[in-house]
């Protein structure tokens, strides 16, 4: 794991608040030289810190008026290949909301401990959409013993902004 000192974490922190701030402004906030500070951003892309840029966007207004977490339980079959049976259905149901008009967006698909072995987090434009991924798509995979979804009545708190830590490992 690549160690960040304090220009890193505040070189973060800036391009959390605002990807697109230019790096020359971002340079005078800290108090750097320009390409001190280019080198850095491109140190922490290649070592995959920085993964990509994008933008924040209101789902709502795109459509996306309701979220539903659905918890999969899955029929346990002894691993096909590297991947978990869990894994294959996880990335089928993406593969297939993605190509499908009729399928609401898996927005995200992990899998987990419990009683339930996947849980997805979906995205849908009304209960239609919702209720038809739930009684016609999702008993289409053999593999689903059972679902259970529920449904977000408003959202608290989403940020996908990590805290940045003041020291590594503390």
């Amino acid at each position: 794991m690549p160690v960040l000192d304090d220009l890193d974490r505040a070189l973060l922190s800036l391009l959390l608040a605002n990807a697109r701030s230019p790096l020359s402004k971002v340079a005078r906030r800290l108090g750097v030289a320009r390409t001190t500070l280019s080198e850095r951003l491109e140190r922490l892309e290649r070592s995959g810190i920085i993964r990509g840029y994008s933008v924040d966007l209101d789902l709502g207004k795109l459509g996306y008026r309701y979220t539903a977490f659905v918890l999969v339980k899955v029929r346990r079959v002894s691993l096909r290949g590297e991947k978990s049976n869990q894994e294959l259905l996880a990335e089928k149901i993406i593969s297939d909301c993605r190509a499908r008009k009729d399928l609401p967006w898996v927005e995200e698909a992990h899998i987990i401990t419990g009683d339930y072995d996947i849980l997805l987090k979906v995205r849908v434009r009304d209960m239609e959409e919702l209720a038809s991924f739930l009684i016609r798509y999702m008993p289409e995979h053999a593999d689903v013993v059972q679902t259970h979804t529920i449904l977000v009545l408003k959202t608290v708190g989403e940020d996908r902004r990590p805290p940045l830590l003041e020291s590594e490992g503390g």
